[in-house]
């Protein structure tokens, strides 16, 4: 085990080194948000610009059509909003004012993504369904449509609240550890 101990981290690592791995841009996961917002955003983009031609915008009305870029845009702001707040460390007096800041920030997002998501799924669902002339088939394929559409938001919402629920259990750790150097 002594062996093992001198042969461990045998070498330095250089203060640019060890600078960059304590930037929150740097992190893994940070990492991992930043190229799912990039490859979503150009994806979206991408079908905003061929909406019009593709899915006939042109035979759809103008309320479906503002609709559905109106949706689009701001579910990317959202997304970029997001990415932007996420990344932007929380300086605050000590390390538990600056998780509870970052647990409001979070929660804000999480409000604020869930009501974007929703209004984005009506805005495409509006879309496409503003020229259709339903039957008992179109209709419960639009069900259909609209419980996958429930149930991916529900997912999502279960996600931030577990990072939420996460986050206050750090800030309850921090009171323990309060209470006890009392």
């Amino acid at each position: 085990m002594k062996a093992g101990w001198k042969n461990a981290g045998g070498h330095l690592k250089s203060e640019e080194d060890l600078l960059s791995m304590t930037k929150v841009i740097n992190h893994p996961a940070i990492k991992k948000i930043k190229t799912k917002l990039v490859i979503q955003v150009v994806l979206l983009l991408l079908f905003l610009f061929v909406y019009y031609d593709w899915f006939d915008g042109n035979k759809r009305p103008l309320y479906a059509n503002l609709a559905l870029v109106a949706g689009l845009l701001l579910y990317i702001l959202n997304d970029v909003v997001g990415y932007v707040s996420l990344t932007k460390p929380v300086g605050a007096a000590n390390l538990k004012q600056s998780v509870m800041h970052y647990l409001a920030r979070v929660k804000r997002l999480f409000f604020f993504s869930v009501i974007v998501a929703c209004l984005y799924s009506i805005s495409i669902i509006l879309f496409f369904t503003s020229t259709i002339i339903f039957t008992k088939e179109k209709g419960l394929v639009l069900m259909f449509c609209i419980v996958i559409i429930v149930q991916v938001i529900v997912l999502s919402s279960k996600i931030w609240s577990k990072w939420i629920k996460s986050l206050k259990q750090q800030i309850k750790d921090f009171n323990l550890d309060d209470e006890r150097q009392v």
